[in-house]
């Protein structure tokens, strides 16, 4: 650079010196305030993310967690079978025999679960339907039966 580009550049430098100076300094008061403003509100939304995370979607995860676990384990077993059944450890028949035995027991346990569940209800029934009619004709409404006379021997031996 020659000395006369020299002497223009810092001329410039000087020039706009004070213009930078004035502006790092408004930069740094304006970051200043926007800070003061903005994280009081910053802080309340994150707060507020927050807690919404933990009222809503925690839960959620959670139960699409508990519900995967089952769903996780029948996938395993399903691909179990599969590599069993290609590579020729299982064959068809066996296959079908184990699915129709584990409907057959899962049919037999719904018939189960639905028969102890009629027999709850009818002995729920009888009981209430006992307290019910102890309610209605309780001891002391009876009127009791007439008393019978002991015969004497003599009409022991007449009547025999």
């Amino acid at each position: 650079m020659t000395r006369n580009g020299k002497a223009t550049v810092r001329q410039a430098g000087d020039a706009v010196l004070p213009y930078a100076l004035s502006a790092r300094e408004n930069a740094a008061r304006y970051a200043h305030q926007a800070r003061a403003y903005v994280a009081p509100r910053a802080s309340r939304a994150a707060t507020q993310a927050r807690r919404q995370y933990e009222e809503q979607w925690v839960p959620r995860v959670e139960q699409a967690r508990l519900a995967a676990g089952p769903a996780r384990e029948k996938a395993a077993l399903r691909s179990a079978a599969a590599v069993a059944a290609l590579r020729g450890d299982l064959t068809a028949e066996e296959i079908r025999h184990t699915a129709r035995r584990r409907r057959r027991k899962a049919r037999n346990g719904r018939m189960v679960r639905r028969l102890g569940l009629m027999g709850l209800v009818a002995g729920g029934a009888l009981v209430a339907w006992k307290w019910w009619s102890a309610q209605t004709d309780p001891d002391w409404l009876v009127e009791p039966s007439p008393a019978t006379e002991i015969p004497t021997e003599p009409e022991e031996q007449a009547l025999g």
